[in-house]
């Protein structure tokens, strides 16, 4: 093990996300921009041949574990600042021309400069690979050579290290699956592909052929001073055309998923067929009440399908095979987030989530929902607009806060617990009538929980109102039409008791691919009730 160390002396980081809109603070620091940092101090101290090597070395690695505290952000503000020299710098200007280059008499262009300050400004990139003695002197000569990353107002101090007692626990890891942050990486050829575009060697003769023209018109106009300027000028041609070279932006050249480490302690309780690491989305725009739960998930359903790559949509994504038929298999099912289980909770969307089958590989899930959630230049997550004629209109992006509010944590609807409320109705498999009609639909609902893969509860109580504090009355919400002749099925919130913790996500009922039958677990203590 290795690590790269860096100190943000000033105790923020400034650099863009966002590209050239620069209106969004990147955190944690893309290993991309780290690569560059180095290839940067490579290029402007005279490219050492066993930095070079280093450097070589380092982009066949895999992708590095990240150590980063996280941060805050400052709002972004607007300044205006002079731009370049204009042409008038670039011949013999007047006195009053003269004047017009300086900072004061320039025009200004609007600028912004994101910023995120971390909670602890240091950061460390991991690397697990025990060959960095062959290249150590390289890569340490260069650290020390790294005067900032972003900005050049992003002071920094690197180092190398190999003690594990000096770096700290990573809290991001690269995945092939789903990801919560999608960061720049670099790959074997990066440095040679830096340094076609930094042009340095066109730079320095092209400068070298001009200067030696400057110099000749000089010295008069003699016929062989004339023959000269004509070779110097057709050489100039031949190699640059009427363009004047310059060093090109870096592109990036690959993305790397990247998410927090698994938890390894999570106790070994049943589970029901959802992943629990839900893939949940923020919804901002007007306030969607709850009772909108079918119309949200079918508009976001519609969103999904248009943009996975493939086409027809796998069967776990869709819910059907590709003949057209409703698949028998575990499927991806749509939820909503409500604000919910508090005192002053008001049962209004707060998120969407998607639920995956637990069972479903995690590259295929990325191969068709990447599109969905990140934007494909910057990888920042995409943002959706949902509309639903008067009932709602807003719009929804990857959740990808440190510390999201309570209702948008997996946590809040998948931890373990014994006692379970529905938050969007239970939808009965059939309509119940006798004496026992209730009971009946308890049982119903009892092999429900078996359905999903869950033990079958102690004791399932039905009722009108929810255990959960703000969750509308189950006759509120719309009633879902049954696909086979479309009449209406009966739903009702339900409490669900076993006799052991049980993992969620627990979507229960007929409708629990289209969000309801979304249960929280109410067991605050986690272990047995009193």
């Amino acid at each position: 093990m290795f690590a790269l160390g860096m100190n943000y002396l000033n105790g923020w980081a400034m650099a863009a996300a966002d590209g050239a809109r620069k209106e969004q603070a990147e955190w944690p620091p893309h290993p991309d921009r780290v690569f560059m940092a180095l290839a940067a101090a490579w290029f402007e101290t005279g490219e050492d041949p066993a930095e070079g090597e280093a450097l070589r070395w380092l982009e066949t690695l895999s992708p590095p574990d990240i150590a980063a505290s996280e941060c805050t952000t400052r709002s972004t503000v607007v300044s205006y600042v002079p731009i370049n020299d204009s042409s008038i710098s670039r011949r013999a200007p007047t006195r009053w021309e003269g004047l017009s280059v300086l900072p004061e008499h320039r025009s200004r262009q609007p600028r912004g400069f994101p910023v995120a300050i971390p909670h602890i400004p240091t950061v460390y990139f991991v690397w697990q690979t025990e060959q960095l003695c062959t290249h150590r002197e390289g890569l340490e000569s260069l650290a020390a050579k790294v005067t900032h990353v972003g900005h050049s107002a992003s002071l920094v101090q690197a180092w190398v290290t190999d003690n594990d007692e000096d770096v700290a626990v990573p809290t991001w890891e690269p995945t092939d699956g789903l990801a919560t942050l999608r960061l720049r990486t670099f790959s074997s050829g990066r440095l040679d592909a830096l340094t076609r575009m930094y042009n340095k060697a066109n730079i320095v003769e092209h400068q070298d052929l001009t200067k030696q023209l400057e110099d000749l018109k000089r010295k008069g106009n003699s016929r062989s001073v004339r023959d000269e300027r004509s070779r110097l000028n057709a050489l100039i041609t031949e190699k640059f055309g009427t363009y004047t070279p310059a060093s090109l932006r870096p592109t990036p050249t690959r993305w790397q998923g990247y998410a927090k480490p698994v938890d390894t302690e999570t106790p070994d309780v049943p589970r029901s067929i959802f992943d629990p690491n839900l893939v949940v989305l923020s919804i901002k725009g007007r306030r969607v009440p709850l009772t909108t739960t079918l119309r949200l998930t079918q508009a976001l359903r519609g969103v999904l399908m248009e943009s996975c790559p493939e086409q027809p949509p796998p069967e776990w994504f869709s819910g059907h095979t590709p003949e057209g038929s409703p698949t028998t298999s575990p499927h991806m099912a749509l939820l909503s987030l409500p604000f919910v289980g508090s005192q002053h909770a008001d049962g209004r969307v707060m998120g969407l989530a998607l639920a995956l089958p637990r069972e479903l590989n995690p590259q295929d899930a990325a191969r068709c929902l990447s599109a969905f959630l990140y934007e494909p230049d910057t990888g920042l997550p995409r943002e959706h607009r949902l509309f639903d004629g008067k009932w709602f209109e807003c719009q929804v992006e990857l959740e990808t806060r440190e510390r999201p509010q309570l209702n948008l944590r997996h946590s809040t609807w998948t931890r373990p617990s014994r006692v379970w409320a529905s938050v969007t109705p239970v939808v009965l498999n059939r309509h119940f009538e006798g004496s026992d009609r209730w009971e009946r639909a308890a049982e119903s609902v009892k092999d429900a929980c078996e359905h999903i893969g869950l033990p079958r509860p102690l004791e399932v109580l039905l009722h009108p109102t929810s255990l959960a504090e703000g969750v509308p009355l189950s006759r509120e919400f719309p009633r879902l039409p049954r696909k086979s002749d479309g009449g209406l099925q009966r739903h009702t919130h339900a409490v669900m008791i076993f006799d052991e913790l049980v993992q969620g996500p627990v979507v229960l009922g007929a409708g629990r691919f289209r969000g309801y039958g979304l249960c929280r677990p109410m067991d605050q203590r986690g272990g047995r009730r009193d």
